[in-house]
C-alpha cells in the first residue's frame, strides 16, 4: 500500500529525476479495475500526450495525479520525491495543476478572483494578514491572462463570459497556480490539460499551443485530447491507455493517426462513404422564418426536414449556439417566428418543446444536461420516455441496460453515480436520455465533444439511425470534417446571420469552401 506524506528527497537524485514517475500504480472501484499496475515516467521539458477510449482509465489516472483518488497500490514520485497526495490542495501545493474537462470556476466571482484564488498558499502577494490587496489581485491576473494571449478584463464576472472564454480563464488559473507552487517547492511544475481545446476556436488554440511550448521550458505537460492530429502536432511523446492499462508509449516521430486509432480501439478505422442526401419531399417539421435576437442572431430562415441532418458551422460568436437554444425555448427571440408542422408557435418553452417531440443536447453537459448525485440510470430516464410517465425500478434498469449496450457505455453499471463515469461516457448517457424518446427533432450542440474516435463513431451511428427513423436533426459540429461527414445540408453562420448554404445532394463542399464563408 502507498504511504501518506512526502518523503525527503536525496539532492543528487532530484537533479536528475524525471518530473513524474509512476511505478505499478493501481486503482479499483468495487469490482471494476480502473487502472491496472501502470508505470510511466515523464521527463522535465516534455509534453506527453495521453489518449485512449472513453472508459480506458484516463480520468482515474488524472484523479490520482491530482489528489482526488489515492492509488490502492504502487508508488508515485514528483520531482524526485515519493508522494501520496491527501487531496487536491496537496497536489496543487506540490506544483501539479489541471485544467479539467468540466469547468470548475466560481461564476459569481470575477476573473481575477478565480485566477488568484488558491495561489496564496503558493507564494502569491495578493493577500497580507488575511486581507486581499485588490490592486495586486488584478495585476497578477492581468499578467497571467496576457501570458496566454487573452484580453479578457480581469474585473469581468465569470458569469458574463462565454464557454470558450471561461476555458481560457481555467487555463490561466491552472498555469498560475502550478508555476507558483512549483517555485515555492523548488521543483518544476506539471500541468495537466484535459481536453483544453474542445471549446476553443482556431486562434485561441494557436495561443494555447504557444503557451504549452513555453511551459515545456520550465516544466512538463500532460496533454489529453481525442483530436489525434492535435496530439501529434503538440506532443513529444504519446502514451495510450486501453482497459486500464498502458498499451503503448511512442515518440511522435513516425506515428500516424491510423496507428494511434488502432492502438486505442484495437482495430483499424474503416473509411465511410457519405450518405446520399435524401430529397426534400414534405413540409419541414420545424422552421425559423426571419428569426432574430439582437446581439445574438438575425434574419435566420431555416427548415428542418424529417430524415435530414442540417449541420450548422461558424466561428465563435456566429450565433449558432444561441439559435439552437431559441429553437428549444431555453432563450427567446424578439423577431420573426417559429413554425411547427406548418403552424406558428407562441410562448415557446422547453416543456412545450419536449411535449412536441423536440430534444436538445446542450454543450455544457455538466451544467445543463445532467443531475449530480443521481445514478447514470436515473439521469438517462429523467425525461419521460413512455406512458405512464413513471418508471418502475425494473423498467428503468432494463431501459438503461439496453442503451448502455447500444452506445457501449463503460463500465456496464448504470446504477453507479454519473460522476463516476468518464466525461465521454457521461456524454453518451445524456444523449441516450433523448434518443430513447424517439424524438421528431434532435437539436445537438457539439455532441462529440469529449468523445474518443471510437465513441464518436458509435454516437454518429445513433444520430444517423435516428435520422433514418424520421427525425429532423440540427447539428452544431465540433469540426468542419464532422459537418461534411454527417450533414445532408450545411449552413454557414457568420456575425449572427446565415452566409451560405450547401446541399450535399447537389453541391460538393470542401473544408476550404466552408472556411471561406465563415471568415
Amino acid at each position: 500500500m502507498i504511504q501518506t506524506g512526502i518523503v525527503a528527497p536525496d539532492a543528487s537524485r532530484v537533479k536528475a529525476a524525471p518530473i513524474l514517475r509512476l511505478d505499478a500504480i493501481s486503482k479499483t472501484f468495487g469490482t471494476v479495475a480502473a487502472v491496472k499496475s501502470l508505470s510511466l515516467s515523464i521527463s522535465r521539458h516534455e509534453v506527453v500526450g495521453l489518449i485512449g477510449e472513453n472508459g480506458a482509465g484516463k480520468s482515474t489516472l488524472l484523479k490520482m495525479l491530482t489528489g482526488v483518488h489515492l492509488p490502492d497500490q504502487g508508488r508515485m514520485e514528483l520531482n524526485g520525491r515519493a508522494v501520496a497526495f491527501r487531496g487536491p490542495l496537496d497536489a496543487t501545493a506540490q506544483g501539479v495543476g489541471i485544467v479539467h474537462q468540466e469547468q470548475s470556476l466560481f461564476t459569481n466571482l470575477s476573473v481575477a478572483e478565480n485566477i488568484v484564488m488558491g495561489a496564496v498558499r503558493a507564494g502569491s502577494q495578493a493577500v497580507r494578514g488575511g486581507i486581499y490587496r485588490w490592486s495586486t489581485v488584478r495585476r497578477e491576473a492581468s499578467e497571467v491572462l496576457a501570458r496566454i494571449g487573452s484580453d479578457i478584463p480581469p474585473d469581468t464576472p465569470v458569469s458574463d463570459l462565454s464557454f470558450a472564454e471561461r476555458q481560457m480563464v481555467e487555463i490561466a488559473r491552472t498555469i498560475h497556480l502550478a508555476c507558483q507552487s512549483a517555485a515555492a517547492q523548488g521543483g518544476a511544475p506539471l500541468v495537466i490539460l484535459d481536453e483544453p481545446t474542445s471549446v476553443l476556436e482556431k486562434a485561441e488554440t494557436e495561443v494555447l499551443e504557444a503557451e504549452i511550448a513555453r511551459l515545456r521550458e520550465i516544466g512538463s505537460v500532460i496533454f489529453v485530447s481525442h483530436r489525434l492530429e492535435e496530439v501529434l502536432r503538440i506532443c513529444d511523446r504519446i502514451v495510450v491507455m486501453r482497459h486500464g492499462e498502458l498499451v503503448a508509449d511512442r515518440p511522435v516521430a513516425g506515428v500516424t493517426e491510423a496507428d494511434l486509432y488502432r492502438l486505442m480501439i484495437g482495430k483499424d478505422r474503416h473509411a465511410r462513404i457519405r450518405d446520399v442526401a435524401p430529397a426534400v419531399t414534405s413540409r419541414p417539421v420545424l422552421s425559423a422564418s426571419g428569426l432574430g435576437r439582437p446581439g445574438h442572431f438575425r434574419d435566420v430562415d431555416l427548415d428542418l426536414h424529417a430524415g435530414r441532418i442540417t449541420a450548422v458551422v461558424g466561428t465563435f460568436g456566429a450565433g449558432r449556439e444561441a439559435l439552437v437554444r431559441s429553437l428549444f425555448g431555453v432563450e427567446g427571440h424578439d423577431r420573426g417566428r417559429m413554425i411547427l408542422d406548418g403552424k406558428p408557435v407562441t410562448d415557446w418553452t422547453p416543456r412545450k418543446a419536449i411535449a412536441a417531440g423536440l430534444a436538445y443536447l446542450p454543450a455544457e453537459r455538466g451544467v445543463e444536461s445532467a443531475v449530480g448525485g443521481l445514478s447514470a440510470a436515473r439521469n438517462l430516464t429523467l425525461v419521460p420516455h413512455e406512458a405512464p410517465w413513471w418508471l418502475s425500478p425494473a423498467r428503468r434498469k432494463a431501459l438503461a441496460g439496453a442503451w448502455f449496450e447500444r452506445l457501449d457505455i463503460r463500465p456496464r453499471l448504470p446504477e453507479l453515480p454519473l460522476e463516476r463515469f468518464s466525461g465521454g461516457n457521461q456524454q453518451k448517457v445524456v444523449l441516450a436520455k433523448w434518443l430513447a424518446r424517439n424524438p421528431r427533432v434532435l437539436l445537438l450542440d457539439h455532441p462529440l465533444r469529449g468523445l474518443d474516435p471510437g465513441a464518436g463513431a458509435a454516437v454518429n451511428a445513433c444520430i444517423r439511425a435516428a435520422c433514418a427513423e424520421g427525425a429532423a436533426v440540427l447539428l452544431l459540429a465540433d469540426t468542419l470534417e464532422e459537418a461534411l461527414d454527417l450533414g445532408h445540408e450545411i449552413v454557414v453562420m457568420r456575425d449572427g446571420g446565415i452566409s451560405a448554404r450547401f446541399d450535399t445532394a447537389t453541391d460538393d463542399p470542401t473544408t476550404l469552401d466552408l472556411l471561406e464563408k465563415m471568415v
